[in-house]
């Protein structure tokens, strides 16, 4: 026997297409095919396809049947048996054999929900999440090198003023000749730079800031701040601004509190 004898061709109504025979239904019905979308969630191009028998516009056979189906029960046709015409005009007469996964979707309930176009990421949400990324990047970088950009900007644009004089060693309006406490080192990074600091009677410890950080350095008495970048920070001594230490050896030491000028 035969493959054309075991695979007997259905009738194709020869008057109408089904894609036609559906637009001459929905324009009885004086539907537009923006209703016919709203209605079936199925998208204009698609609808516009099948009413066109464009079968190279349409997805895939599966999803085309349901389709089909669903916008001819709107019409209030016979579905399956529109689906059924449709494809044997699509292969020129010849029922086509349905794969196992295909009799099972078949089997399934359609719903407008399941045939709708597939749901696509808006522009806002991309946008939002490359700005949390940026975020956290940022975030990620100040927490690393143990930068604070706010004050940095606070400083930049609103510089402290002192509302008392302040103490400073080398000051005689400020300096008593006693011991004073309290000694503050506030430093502007230009460049990246290598500090090893020492407070007071603490362990030395070393840090490494980048080009526009900001930090203040507090003791009780004493302090001792080396740097390995020449002319890489500005200070200021208790709110008054002092040179960048000169070179001894090969390093730029600064320790506190400095010795007073000699008298002339």
């Amino acid at each position: 026997m035969s493959t054309e004898e075991t695979s007997p061709q259905l009738p194709v109504e020869k008057s109408l297409s089904v894609g036609e025979q559906l637009r001459q239904t929905r324009q009885t019905k004086s539907l537009s095919l923006l209703e016919v979308v709203a209605a079936t969630k199925v998208s204009r191009t698609n609808l516009e396809a099948i009413e066109a028998m464009d079968f190279g516009r349409l997805p895939a056979d599966t999803f085309t049947k349901g389709q089909i189906m669903l916008y001819a029960a709107f019409l209030e046709l016979d579905g399956a048996s529109l689906a059924a015409r449709f494809f044997l005009e699509k292969n020129g007469g010849k029922r086509s054999q349905l794969t196992p996964l295909q009799q099972s979707l078949r089997r399934q309930p359609l719903m407008p929900k399941k045939m709708a176009e597939p749901a696509h990421v808006s522009s806002a949400t991309i946008a939002s999440i490359l700005f949390l990324l940026i975020v956290c990047s940022f975030t990620a970088f100040c927490l690393y090198f143990s930068w604070n950009p706010f004050a940095f900007l606070t400083d930049k644009f609103f510089p402290a003023t002192a509302t008392k004089p302040l103490f400073h060693p080398a000051d005689p309006a400020t300096s008593t000749g006693g011991q004073h406490n309290n000694v503050q080192i506030q430093a502007f990074f230009k460049q990246d730079c290598r500090v090893l600091i020492k407070l007071d009677h603490k362990p030395t410890f070393e840090h490494t800031y980048p080009k526009g950080a900001s930090v203040l350095w507090e003791a009780d008495k004493q302090m001792a701040l080396e740097f390995f970048q020449p002319g890489s920070v500005d200070l200021h001594l208790n709110g008054a601004p002092i040179p960048f230490p000169a070179s001894s050896d090969g390093r730029y030491l600064l320790q506190l509190p400095l010795s007073p000028a000699p008298s002339p």
